[in-house]
């Protein structure tokens, strides 16, 4: 699918950095619930790290894992890569290692289950949401750049 960008790019003259992409955000997440099929590869990757970084920030990375955003570790990690992330890539790779072989559960039951034996060490949660809320690493800058450089996959 090319769309050529006309939405996104409108939204990108327009404002910049987090100002932007909660715009792009706020165009995408709806499609990614609703009907995920319309969106393209590159438009999935802006959603998942936006979801990560919506539910890191509102609760941690517990509440990132219990909610449905949990569901998409494993493309969040890969969207990450994509962009050039390497500190949110590392943060979160680590709160992946802290399930048993460090592998998130595909199901979201099973995934609550082992984030509440985790939450009885709550400290192992702490250290790495404080880590994220310190945003050492510019992911807005990251993502607007990988939006223009492949604005022809965005709407």
């Amino acid at each position: 699918m090319l769309f050529f960008g006309k939405k996104v790019e409108k939204i990108l003259k327009g404002k910049n950095g987090q100002d932007a992409l909660i715009e792009i955000d706020n165009l995408l997440t709806p499609i990614f619930y609703e009907t995920p099929e319309e969106l393209t590869p590159q438009e999935k990757n802006i959603v998942y790290i936006e979801e990560l970084e919506r539910e890191v920030n509102d609760g941690g990375f517990n509440q990132y894992f219990i909610n449905t955003s949990g569901d998409y570790v494993k493309e969040t990690l890969e969207a990450l890569k994509i962009i050039g992330s390497k500190i949110f890539f590392e943060l979160l790779q680590k709160a992946v290692n802290k399930f048993p072989n460090g592998t998130v559960p595909q199901d979201r039951d099973e995934r609550i289950d082992i984030v509440n034996v985790i939450d009885e060490n709550i400290e192992l949660w702490e250290d790495l949401d404080e880590e994220f809320y310190n945003y050492e690493e510019d992911i807005y800058t990251l993502m607007v750049n990988y939006i223009k450089n492949n604005i022809k996959d965005f709407r």
